[in-house]
């Protein structure tokens, strides 16, 4: 016989798990990102087909999602932080759109030979790579929700430094884009690629808020 808190701490094993493997995907995905946006920054051609790649951890993310919402209808309202998964699992969700879109964005940029002047590159790429810090740390924070909740929430206030961060370079970066004299269907797919990447980084940030009221 299976007892209700057996069953809700097995239950919780599981989602983590299934978070967790999520989380692994996501951060997966935002390297493809960075191999573009490096290969944008210098004006090179991407050698691979990065957004085929994405796309298949895209499937994969769908499954897992499938997998957590079954864990979530099938435990019902035993669970005390049903509702918080679901919020999770939903941001994770919006972060994997966030950075297919990122992704074809920039591989349209590439294809078409655009030419990005080396410092608006450079910017772009320093945003992506803070872009990319804060999905580490989501990443981290959902490996210690298991066995360590103070450790996930302070990974989650780190989430909040870089977020602040991000926010005041993002405007610079913004401006660069403006200034920088690209042909204007460059600069627009450009400025609506970081845009999105900062509404990537408020979702980082809303899902680590979700991880904290988890830890409690």
């Amino acid at each position: 016989m299976v007892f209700p808190v057996e069953s809700e701490d097995r239950t919780m094993r599981n989602l983590l798990m299934l978070c967790q493997d999520h989380a692994r995907l996501i951060v997966e995905g935002f390297r493809y990102i960075l191999k573009i946006t490096d290969a944008l920054s210098k004006n090179q051609a991407v050698t691979s087909e990065p957004m085929g790649d994405i796309q298949k951890l895209i499937n994969e993310t769908n499954t897992i999602k499938n997998t957590l919402i079954k864990e979530l209808n099938d435990i019902g309202g035993v669970l005390v932080s049903r509702d918080d998964f679901f919020r999770l699992i939903s941001n994770f969700g919006d972060i994997m759109d966030h950075i297919k879109g990122i992704g074809a964005r920039f591989s349209e940029i590439e294809k078409r030979g655009w030419i990005i002047p080396e410092e608006t590159g450079k910017a772009v790429l320093e945003l992506s790579d803070q872009a990319f810090d804060s999905l580490i740390k989501l990443r981290e924070a959902i490996m210690s929700l298991g066995f360590n909740s103070e450790k996930a929430v302070g990974f989650t206030k780190q989430i909040d430094d870089i977020e602040k961060k991000f926010d005041e370079d993002y405007v610079k970066v913004e401006v660069s884009i403006i200034t920088s004299g690209m042909d204007l269907p460059a600069m627009l797919l450009l400025k609506d690629s970081v845009y999105l990447m900062e509404d990537l980084v408020d979702e980082v940030r809303d899902a680590s808020d979700t991880i904290r009221i988890i830890a409690l």
